[in-house]
């Protein structure tokens, strides 16, 4: 099923050194449609849409290369009118500025980046999703974002 949809680039274009669609090994499967905003750390992270914020885990100062670094990531997940969701990772610890249930706008800082989870430089993980079923972490599809505005 593909809605669609208009995000704003969730990091201040002046600081985005590139975004790439390809290069991780990690978007593959679910993840196909996620994108990385190359930025560096400690990067302002801003609402793609207006929103509700539906889940932050801002905990984790763990992160590099490996893969067991895959459950450490710090995001922050926000549910938009059109049924989508929007998922930002890799945050740095204790950056959050938004809280679960917080209505957010476009634009609107909720976090930075940082190199949590796995992750190969500081960057900010981006996707647009739906669910599948009831699981945060199993039942999702990410959905090809059709234009950043």
């Amino acid at each position: 099923m593909q809605i669609y949809n208009k995000y704003i680039i969730p990091v201040p274009q002046n600081l985005l050194q590139r975004i790439d669609r390809t290069s991780s090994p990690a978007h593959i499967g679910k993840l196909r449609n996620a994108v990385d905003f190359i930025v560096p750390q400690n990067t302002p992270v801003l609402a793609a849409a207006d929103g509700k914020v539906t889940y932050v885990k801002d905990d984790s100062n763990v992160g590099g290369l490996d893969p067991s670094y895959w459950n450490y990531t710090n995001f922050i997940a926000i549910m938009h009118q059109n049924g989508e969701y929007t998922r930002y990772d890799h945050l740095e610890r204790n950056s959050a500025k938004v809280r679960a249930g917080q209505q957010v706008q476009a634009g609107q800082e909720i976090a930075r980046v940082g190199m949590t989870g796995y992750t190969y430089t500081p960057h900010l993980h981006f996707q647009v999703f739906v669910f599948t079923g009831y699981n945060l972490w199993t039942d999702f599809d990410t959905i090809e974002i059709n234009e950043f505005i």
